[in-house]
């Protein structure tokens, strides 16, 4: 018994669509020929420098470095928020007597 592979004799046509651009002709083509708009940079550079401080001020909340001026900052808007609201019920007991 042998095992003889038949060979084919004759070779099946190519498809070609009659009027089609060659592959490279076509993918030059599609390639884009401009670059990003001078807008479109500045976007990029300003979302890029968003980030890079979003990243420094969780590192530094991460590491716990809070400079002293944080403190009396937070302090001193704690005690304007307990004034003004102690004014402002002062104000409202006043107009609610009808004075």
């Amino acid at each position: 018994m042998s095992s003889a592979v038949a060979q084919p004799t004759e070779t099946l046509p190519t498809l070609t669509l009659r009027g089609a651009a060659p592959a490279t002709a076509l993918a030059h083509r599609l390639t884009p020929t401009h670059g990003l708009s001078t807008a479109g940079l500045a976007l990029v550079a300003l979302a890029a420098v968003v980030v890079l401080v979003c990243v420094a001020w969780g590192l530094s909340r991460m590491l716990t470095f809070e400079p002293r001026w944080t403190l009396s900052l937070r302090h001193a808007m704690a005690e304007a928020s307990f004034r003004a609201s102690a004014t402002w019920a002062e104000f409202s007991d006043w107009a609610r007597l009808g004075r």
